[in-house]
């Protein structure tokens, strides 16, 4: 028996907003491109196909947060490989292959864990893991890189909910995703609570700035001068 997708009409119209501008983006060539662009939509694809014909995988309890974590590792380094700074390298975080794969897991990891933390004691489904991610993505786009400040400040407001929800779809492929197929029994005994969206948007917003706070501070140096990165000009 497999239960029924958890999702609802915000969720459904923000994911079609984030395709359509994963799709003009791509299409108008303006950035570089990874060579492993199809990645994406890959992983867009297995979301949809689990929400729609939700599958789980069998693993014991005792596996519950490997298996929440690994999966969520596992589809963000899938979608880091979609990635590219300037096209030299693969992986979003800096042009070097290496240094940006080395770089990623202080923040791919923690925000896999936090993901479970949020499933295992505050009962969140997928749906509330899809709006936790939305909050995480605004961490990116309005501090940390800036790429949803400068549409909106640039005079392009109309652009702004397809790439915040380019943004939430995009965190949601590794935040979410796990848990359309892994038997929530096995990950917690809480039922999800009737929170609205904006909570769990400020509880991912919240998370996500204390662990950029901590890559930015401790992970990247500590990390760049372990293995000798080179500087991301």
């Amino acid at each position: 028996m497999t239960p029924a997708p958890q999702t609802n009409t915000a969720l459904w119209a923000t994911i079609a907003l984030g395709l359509v501008f994963a799709f003009l983006a791509q299409a108008s060539g303006d950035s570089p491109r990874s060579p492993f662009l199809l990645v994406q939509w890959a992983l867009f694809g297995l979301m949809l196909v689990g929400m729609l014909r939700p599958r789980v995988l069998p693993i014991p309890a005792r596996f519950g947060l490997l298996a929440f974590v690994g999966l969520s590792w596992l589809f963000g380094m899938a979608y880091e490989t979609s990635l590219t700074v300037d096209g030299t390298g693969i992986g979003g975080v800096h042009p070097q292959t290496f240094a940006s794969f080395v770089l990623a897991q202080g923040d791919y990891l923690p925000i896999a864990f936090a993901a479970y933390a949020a499933l295992r004691w505050l009962g969140a489904d997928f749906r509330a893991l899809f709006w936790l991610a939305a909050g995480k993505s605004l961490t990116e786009g309005l501090i940390f890189t800036g790429v949803l400040a400068q549409v909106v400040t640039g005079g392009q407001i109309w652009a702004a909910p397809f790439v915040l929800a380019y943004y939430a779809l995009a965190y949601a492929t590794f935040v979410a995703m796990p848990a359309l197929f892994l038997p929530r029994t096995k990950l917690t005994d809480k039922t999800p609570p009737d929170w609205p969206a904006m909570v769990w948007v400020a509880i991912g917003f919240g998370t996500a700035f204390m662990i950029r706070a901590f890559w930015g501070a401790l992970y990247a140096p500590l990390v760049t001068l372990i293995f000798g990165l080179p500087e991301n000009l």
